[in-house]
């Protein structure tokens, strides 16, 4: 097999295994015996097993990363005096994102029930998802607020949306998409429409100030 085949069938095998075994439980030797390789091809391709649930963890964030980038402009389609518009607007890339999450159902229930010191997934997830939602805003908005009141809003929208996210995860996904999607929309809206104020308001004061 080429190195394309034999990291996919380790890929594979491991995804298996970590939907019928708790991560601490899975051994090198069952991942090989699954992806019918050598442990020397392994090890050829992966440190150890975290290398490997590393790699898995990444591609997630990337495909999550793609996902986020599917409209870089979103945030400056909208009035914020208009919030049934916004909800219609926001809606469909909210959707997009948590079906995919839905998707990987299985994968994720197990990263989330996952001990590990240096590797977490939420974590990982909500660090993109903040990183992402800093780049976007709006140019206004770093013209009339400082970093730290950006940070502030930034930071408390992206924690809050993912605590609505991570506790749906934990919840083995009960809640319909409509509902997730309906808190997150809810939490959103009115903390962006507390941030335009505030540039509003700054970009009232500015021309006194000159």
């Amino acid at each position: 097999m080429d190195k394309n085949s034999v990291k996919k069938s380790i890929f594979e095998a491991f995804l298996y295994l970590l939907s019928v075994h708790k991560y601490e439980d899975i051994t090198v030797y069952e991942i090989v015996e699954h992806a019918y390789v050598s442990r020397v091809t392994f090890y050829k391709y992966f440190k150890n097993k975290d290398a490997l649930l590393a790699e898995v963890i990444n591609r997630l964030q990337e495909e999550f990363r793609t996902l986020l980038k599917w409209d870089t402009d979103l945030l400056n389609q909208f009035s914020m005096s208009r919030k049934k518009d916004v909800y219609i607007i926001l809606y469909p890339y909210t959707y997009r994102i948590l079906d995919y999450f839905r998707s990987k159902q299985k994968l994720i229930n197990r990263l989330c029930k996952m001990n590990h010191q240096n590797l977490d997934f939420i974590e990982v997830m909500h660090k993109t998802y903040h990183d992402y939602f800093v780049q976007v805003l709006p140019e206004p908005f770093y013209a009339a607020l400082d970093d730290s009141t950006i940070e502030y809003y930034s930071l408390f929208m992206t924690n809050g949306v993912f605590s609505i996210i991570e506790k749906w995860f934990k919840a083995s996904f009960e809640e319909s998409i409509d509902d997730v999607i309906d808190k997150i929309l809810v939490l959103l809206i009115t903390n962006l429409s507390a941030l335009y104020l505030e540039v509003e308001s700054q970009a009232k004061k500015d021309p006194q100030d000159n």
